[in-house]
C-alpha cells in the first residue's frame, strides 16, 4: 500500500545540528540566555589572552634590558658614556628588542651613582625622561631603567576613567599596571617596567 507522502528536503538549519536548533528556537529566552553567558565569557577569554601577552612582552623586554646592560657593564661605552637618549635608543637599545615591541613607545633613564645608598632614581621619570643617558665610567654604579607602554588591545579591560589614579576595567576591577599613555593622554597602556642596577667593571 502506497502512502501519498511528500518528502521535503531538510532545512539548512537542520543540517547544522546544535547550531541549527538554536537558529530554529522561537523563544526569545534562548537568545537572552546566550547573550548573558557569551558576553562575560568572551570578555574573560580576551582578558586571559591579553594578560598572557603582557607576561610575554615583559619577559622579552627584561631580556633586552639585561643584554644591553651587560654591554654597559663591560665598559663598551667608556669612550662615549654620555649620549643623547634618542641616539642610544636607535643605535643600541632598539636593535636588541623583538619585533613585537615598538621602539617609539620605549623610554629610558640610565644614570651613574657614586654609592649604592645614593642610587635612588625615583619612579615618575617615564613621564618626562631625560634627554641624555649617562652610562658611567669603569667602577661606577649604574641604574638602568626602561619603560614600555604596551597598547591595550581590548577596550573591555579598561574604562575611560580613573578611581584615585587607579584605572577600572569593564567589571569594575582595578589595575595598578594600566597607565595613561605618556605619548597620548587619551589612550591607556600596559606599563612594562624593567630595572637593573650594577657596577661597571673596573679598569685593570
Amino acid at each position: 500500500m502506497e502512502h501519498n507522502r511528500k518528502h521535503y528536503p531538510p532545512k539548512a538549519s537542520q543540517k547544522l545540528g546544535l547550531l541549527g536548533r538554536f537558529i530554529d528556537a522561537r523563544s526569545g529566552a534562548v537568545v537572552a540566555e546566550f547573550a548573558m553567558v557569551a558576553i562575560p565569557f568572551l570578555g574573560l577569554l580576551a582578558a586571559i589572552f591579553e594578560t598572557a601577552f603582557v607576561f610575554l612582552v615583559q619577559a622579552q623586554f627584561d631580556n633586552a634590558v639585561n643584554n644591553v646592560a651587560r654591554q654597559v657593564l663591560v665598559n663598551s661605552f667608556s669612550n662615549n658614556p654620555t649620549q643623547a637618549t634618542s641616539s642610544f635608543l636607535n643605535n643600541t637599545f632598539c636593535p636588541a628588542l623583538p619585533a613585537i615591541i615598538h621602539c617609539d613607545e620605549v623610554r629610558l633613564n640610565i644614570q651613574p651613582y657614586t654609592s649604592w645608598s645614593a642610587a635612588t632614581p625615583g619612579t615618575s621619570w617615564y613621564k618626562s625622561p631625560p634627554t641624555n643617558v649617562n652610562l658611567g665610567q669603569p667602577g661606577d654604579i649604574v641604574v638602568f631603567q626602561a619603560f614600555y607602554g604596551m597598547p591595550v588591545y581590548f577596550s573591555v579591560l579598561v574604562a575611560s576613567g580613573a578611581n584615585l589614579g587607579v584605572f577600572s576595567n569593564f567589571y569594575s576591577h582595578t589595575s595598578n599596571s594600566v597607565y595613561v599613555d605618556p605619548n597620548n593622554s587619551a589612550l591607556f597602556v600596559h606599563a612594562i617596567f624593567s630595572t637593573v642596577a650594577f657596577r661597571n667593571e673596573p679598569n685593570d
